[in-house]
């Protein structure tokens, strides 16, 4: 099902204009599925730019593994994955990633910790051989 109402529509396209811009030139599907209601997509877009842009004080990098812990933490792929990416653009390492695994393991369990392990697919199984 998809939106057909024209003044809807372009309400929607002027506001995932904006949300493209703020995320830096890129939309995920799940964000053009919003579009199918302008006042969700805003919704979205003023959060965003609220927890991304205004007033923030935690460095990029830090903001990226909370949001990626969270995202392992509900079960979310897309979070976990979108922002231990972006997390590690901004300078995470490998072990900063597997400390947070380690803290989700810790406090979520092992029904948390095999998704995750299986989700994320930037890490190569070490050869036992």
């Amino acid at each position: 099902m998809k939106q057909t109402n024209p003044e809807k529509l372009e309400r929607s396209q002027k506001i995932l204009e904006e949300l493209k811009e703020a995320r830096g030139g890129s939309l995920l599907e799940s964000h053009k599925v919003m579009g199918n209601d302008p006042n969700l997509v805003n919704m979205f877009l003023q959060q965003y730019v609220n927890c991304n842009k205004k007033d923030i004080s935690i460095p990029k990098k830090y903001r990226e593994l909370i949001v990626m812990a969270i995202g392992m933490a509900t079960g979310t792929p897309t979070t976990m994955k979108v922002h231990s990416k972006i997390a590690m653009e901004n300078g995470a390492t490998l072990d900063e990633i597997f400390e947070v695994i380690r803290i989700i393991f810790f406090t979520c369990g092992v029904t948390k910790l095999l998704p995750v392990l299986e989700q994320l697919d930037m890490f190569e199984p070490v050869d036992t051989e």
